[in-house]
């Protein structure tokens, strides 16, 4: 089953002024959520699902900024927006990266950044995965 976006809310450690977390997950790749300065290890864009859900994969999609993917991430999860735990994933970046988890049931998806890159970090799109392969609007193109 897909997981809908109604209710979601995004955050992040930083943001540019013209591009807020929320373009992440508006479901329109022609927007973006962008750090606003040169990515360092440590930046964080997150997630909040709205209730506990259980997903497989997430999918950040850069095309149209192809040069500000993370070059390196990690992903974390919670139940409650604090406590964190271990990395669940962790990778290089690409323009589209797809990122395949365990089976994870979670409220709160935060993908932390843990290189520096002179580029701003931005997403367009974000697209959470149920375990079932159905992705959220305008993902299954990314699949």
């Amino acid at each position: 089953m897909a997981l809908p976006r109604d209710g979601w809310q995004a955050s992040a450690s930083a943001s540019s002024s013209d591009d807020s977390p929320s373009k992440a997950i508006d479901g329109d790749a022609a927007t973006r959520w962008s750090l606003g300065h040169g990515m360092q290890s440590g930046d964080w864009f997150q997630v909040d699902l709205g209730s506990t859900q259980t997903f497989d994969r997430l999918v950040l999609d850069t095309r149209a900024s192809s040069g500000d993917f993370a070059r390196q991430y990690e992903v974390y999860t919670s139940d409650d927006g604090t406590h964190w735990g271990k990395p669940i994933a962790t990778g290089p970046g690409s323009t589209v990266t797809r990122i395949l988890l365990p089976i994870t049931t979670a409220r709160y998806i935060r993908v932390v950044n843990k290189a520096n890159s002179g580029s701003w970090w931005s997403v367009h799109d974000l697209s959470v995965l149920a375990p079932d392969g159905k992705a959220t609007a305008n993902a299954a193109y990314a699949l």
